[in-house]
């Protein structure tokens, strides 16, 4: 099942060990790589934590569902803090061509619910497949040139 990244935050994160709420998810971290979700983020700045995609049991219309509480951590590095400070995150990131040249901004980012894989990215009323996508870092998403047609 297709999900949207820009649906998908603020959603409730839930232990399924305890059903005790964790927080809520606010980023999402993409592996460009390998085109998946890395890891997510409950909470915001100083209390936000991690966790790794792996640990992630479902991720439902109503919550995201987490092994439970161990699975969370604190930001360990500056990647990591980066992902907890939002910086790695595409939704609402520049996207620049492989060239330089500007497409826009990241509205949406469509991901299989089950597998963590990045289906499609929205470039406002535009899509690319994943595979477009070479790179993601602060300050722009590098996304191979547009098919447009």
């Amino acid at each position: 099942m297709s999900e949207r990244f820009a649906a998908a935050m603020g959603r409730k994160m839930v232990s399924r060990a305890t059903a005790e709420e964790l927080g809520e998810l606010a980023h999402i971290v993409v592996d460009v790589e390998h085109r998946r979700i890395a890891c997510l983020t409950a909470g915001k700045r100083r209390k936000a934590l991690l966790v790794d995609w792996e640990n992630v049991s479902g991720f439902g219309p109503d919550a995201v569902i987490v092994t439970d509480e161990s699975a969370l951590y604190a930001a360990r590095d500056d990647r990591e803090r980066a992902a907890v400070d939002g910086k790695l995150d595409l939704l609402g990131k520049r996207a620049l061509s492989e060239m330089g040249d500007d497409l826009g901004p990241v509205t949406d980012v469509v991901f299989d619910a089950a597998s963590g894989a990045v289906e499609t990215l929205v470039l406002g009323d535009h899509e690319e497949p994943a595979t477009s996508l070479l790179g993601a870092g602060s300050f722009a998403a590098i996304i191979r040139a547009p098919s447009r047609e």
